[in-house]
């Protein structure tokens, strides 16, 4: 009996250790860029891109991961300027809209210009592309299960 869960031990560690390994390789565990990276090497292989189609991926990957790191570098002032908000005996509604104001303009300016690059993207991708992609997208949301948080009023009802 001790050599067989010892035995047993072993095996889940290795398949713990390789899981991990796959998980990173793959880009689950590799952070924002790694995932992004994942995700763009999977749809230019779902879509069969050609050069031009895998430049424009590119692009959009690349303005991506700009207007990402740029979001989580101004994170930590927004929340300071927020617990500064909170600190103080009486609530500054007008500095709270300010704030809110600044984060909304920095939030458009950096969506025009991903949608912008996903716009040039999917108009260099014929229509059976066009297609796979949405059904991509369709089949993602099926199966993250967030068909609550992505708008599917089926579950309000259910409750």
């Amino acid at each position: 009996m001790g050599k067989t869960l010892i035995i047993t031990l072993v095996v889940l560690v290795a398949l713990l250790i390789s899981g991990v390994a796959i998980a990173r390789y793959k880009g689950y565990c590799a952070g924002p860029e790694g995932r992004i990276g994942w995700m763009t090497d999977r749809i230019g292989r779902q879509l069969d891109l050609d050069d031009s189609q895998q430049q424009y991926l590119a692009q959009l990957k690349d303005q991506i991961v700009v207007s990402a790191n740029e979001l989580r570098r101004d994170r930590s002032t927004y929340v300071d300027q927020a617990i500064d908000l909170l600190e103080s005996s009486e609530f500054d509604r007008e500095k709270a809209r300010t704030l809110l104001m600044q984060k909304q303009a920095q939030l458009a300016s950096l969506s025009s210009d991903v949608i912008d690059a996903f716009a040039d993207f999917s108009n260099n991708l014929n229509q059976s592309q066009r297609d796979k992609l949405q059904s991509m997208i369709m089949h993602h949301r099926e199966r993250r299960h967030c068909k609550f948080a992505c708008g599917d009023s089926k579950q309000l009802t259910q409750e």
